[in-house]
């Protein structure tokens, strides 16, 4: 039913009043000549309202003669009579114009640029290379070439092994996909020794390939030879002499090693502490650009800044190109803070343990930890942090000749 009242109002229909003492010949004669009338309503016996469609009101005199009847239009609708009067005013004509031609225009404009499916660290070189293309918010999407884009990305960035340009609406997505980092390939046709990387105490060997020249329980030195490529056999055969290989040596050499830290514990404590005075900064951002608005300058020595977006959202919630950016500043100042011994041994201990994490091998685990307090002969404290990882120590160095 609602299809067929909005297919009426497309079209076009008349509300009327028919008048006159035939009015069932009037319908009759209508539904001969296939005039269609609906929502018939008799009002008294010499009137009745209904509805024509435009096509028919027009080819409906005829049948008023006919049955000496009277038809009167009370109302027009539908479309074309709402265009016929919207055509008489001007100013409408220019603003349908004016929206018109601005929604195609920022329908034709690049508003927002996503980078999905790859580390945060590789964002800023993806976003580097679309500047140098003159790609960024405010651009036309006109002339540009997803493909082409999706190459130079592949082919500049490290670590990429796939990316996809999409442009979607106004909005320009860039996928990535991470490559998977190329092992390290072990050439066996070569000659190699195992040495170690650094010193510990061997607690476990595999020994895959070469001849071993220390055994577990053994401490080693950095450098040192572990396992030897050139292998020997007596040969019985030939007089007692030996016969001599050069093989690529394989293995594992799990040892225990020891890392150490030390500072010194200071009794006192820099703390920045914000005074209350704040400064605030507000830009017009337009697209990817910033316009600094009129106020006062920034006086503070030192300052800790905090930046607020406010974006503005056209309908359905789509982000519009247009916002502001407020940076406060709050005004520091540097405040040194007595400690308890307790507590400036608690701090240096955190601090020493965070530096020492910072030099521990990826691969190693850490088994043990010990910490100790020592003091100088000046008086001086110290926080030592001693830890004991397990590790594969294993390096390797071609056979010399």
């Amino acid at each position: 039913m609602f299809l067929v009242y909005l297919w009426n109002y497309i079209r076009g229909y008349v509300i009327i009043v028919v008048t006159g003492k035939s009015i069932e010949r009037f319908i009759n004669i209508c539904s001969r000549r296939q005039i269609l009338l609906w929502d018939i309503e008799r009002k008294d016996s010499e009137s009745a309202v209904m509805k024509a469609s435009l096509r028919g009101f027009r080819h409906m005199r005829p049948a008023a003669r006919k049955s000496a009847c009277r038809v009167r239009i009370l109302k027009r609708c539908g479309l074309p009579f709402v265009f016929a009067r919207l055509k008489k005013r001007r100013g409408f004509k220019i603003g349908f114009a004016i929206f018109l031609l601005l929604f195609l225009l920022s329908s034709s404009i690049i508003w927002d640029i996503e980078v999905t499916g790859c580390k945060p660290e590789v964002v800023p070189e993806i976003m580097s290379i679309l500047e140098n293309e003159k790609i960024k918010r405010g651009r036309f999407k006109m002339g540009l070439d997803p493909r082409k884009l999706a190459q130079e990305i592949v082919m500049q960035v490290d670590g990429v092994a796939w990316a996809g340009v999409e442009i979607k609406g106004v909005k320009l997505t860039v996928s990535i996909e991470d490559s998977v980092s190329v092992p390290k390939l072990i050439q066996n046709n070569q000659p190699y020794n195992i040495v170690a990387e650094r010193d510990g105490l061997i607690i476990k060997m595999e020994v895959y390939a070469g001849n071993p020249l220390v055994k577990e329980g053994d401490t080693v030195r950095k450098g040192q030879l572990l396992v030897s490529g050139r292998l020997q056999n007596q040969r019985p055969d030939l007089g007692g002499d030996f016969n001599t290989k050069d093989v690529h040596a394989l293995g594992k050499i799990i040892a225990r090693t020891w890392y150490e830290n030390s500072l010194p514990i200071s009794m006192e404590y820099t703390q920045k502490v914000r005074t209350g005075k704040e400064h605030k900064t507000v830009y017009l951002r337009i697209f990817d650009e910033k316009i600094r608005l009129p106020g006062k300058k920034l006086t503070f020595e030192m300052y800790e800044t905090a930046t607020y977006d406010k974006i503005l959202k056209g309908p359905f919630g789509i982000k519009l190109p247009i916002g502001v950016t407020i940076e406060k500043s709050f005004e520091i100042v540097e405040k040194k803070k007595g400690l308890t011994l307790e507590e400036a041994k608690s701090i240096a201990e955190e601090t020493c343990r965070q530096q020492l994490s910072k030099r521990l091998p990826p691969d190693s685990r850490v088994v043990d930890e010990k910490v100790n307090f020592v003091e100088s002969g000046n008086g001086q404290m110290y926080v030592q942090v001693v830890v004991e990882c397990e590790e594969d120590i294993a390096g390797f160095e071609p056979v010399i000749e």
